[in-house]
């Protein structure tokens, strides 16, 4: 077995336990298992990502309910300050994977993470504001990616987002999108993406999040409301290992 390290930015104990078997999960079935380090944890090297990688095939940077680029808050907001610091801590990283073209996988709050590192404007945008399941419609340049080979042009995914990039980032090509998400999809290279939508999420898994995360939803609206299968999307992450060997 080789493994992928799965970066998290969480730190609600039923968060961080809950995304871990999700992630596990969506890569049984293949050659690869998650190793987890959590971008909040000080103590790890984050300035030797040789060591913090050490022979990881790839890297995924996960999502996070907790923390905003912009969220409508203000500056001075510690779930805003604390998206500048874990970004600041996650540089390196990111460099080191960038120089040396390590598959990634940027998910959610991770497309953002990286989205923003590459001088994407990410903003509290309403109009691309979403939960729950939704339509990805794939570009020209998606259908010609060899990661969605065989998958159909328009499939249903998983979304959880208050903030959305706004802008294109440097070196990012748009491979996937929708009626209320612009960039649902990028692609940085070879093996590299980011995705704003949840690959590793089911409906119930939305549901259960959302039960564990009040105010996303409007008053009166239920979980099971918004949510419904996403099967091809599931396929995404089993895909991406697949792209390693």
């Amino acid at each position: 077995m080789k493994k992928i390290l799965v970066i998290q930015s969480r730190t609600r104990p039923e968060m961080v336990e809950g995304e871990q078997g999700e992630y596990t999960r969506a890569l049984a079935g293949t050659e690869y298992y998650p190793v987890f380090k959590n971008a909040l944890d000080a103590s790890i090297p984050w300035n030797m990502p040789e060591q913090i990688i050490e022979d990881a095939a790839g890297v995924i940077f996960g999502g996070s309910g907790e923390y905003d680029f912009d969220g409508g808050r203000a500056m001075e907001d510690p779930a805003r300050s604390t998206s500048q610091a874990i970004l600041t801590q996650v540089t390196p990283l990111l460099e080191y994977i960038f120089q040396n073209a390590i598959p990634t996988l940027g998910i959610c709050y991770g497309h953002q993470i990286i989205g923003e590192w590459k001088g994407g404007k990410v903003s509290c945008d309403p109009t691309q504001k979403k939960i729950g399941s939704h339509e990805v419609l794939l570009t020209d340049t998606g259908k010609s990616d060899p990661l969605f080979t065989g998958m159909p042009d328009a499939f249903i995914a998983q979304y959880g987002h208050k903030d959305s990039l706004t802008t294109l980032p440097e070196g990012a090509e748009l491979i996937a999108t929708g009626a209320q998400c612009k960039f649902s999809g990028l692609r940085y290279g070879p093996k590299m993406y980011t995705f704003q939508f949840h690959p590793e999420l089911t409906a119930q898994d939305v549901t259960r999040k959302l039960l564990l995360s009040p105010g996303y939803l409007p008053e009166g609206v239920e979980p099971t409301d918004v949510s419904k299968a996403s099967p091809e999307a599931s396929t995404l992450i089993p895909r991406f290992a697949a792209l390693l060997g």
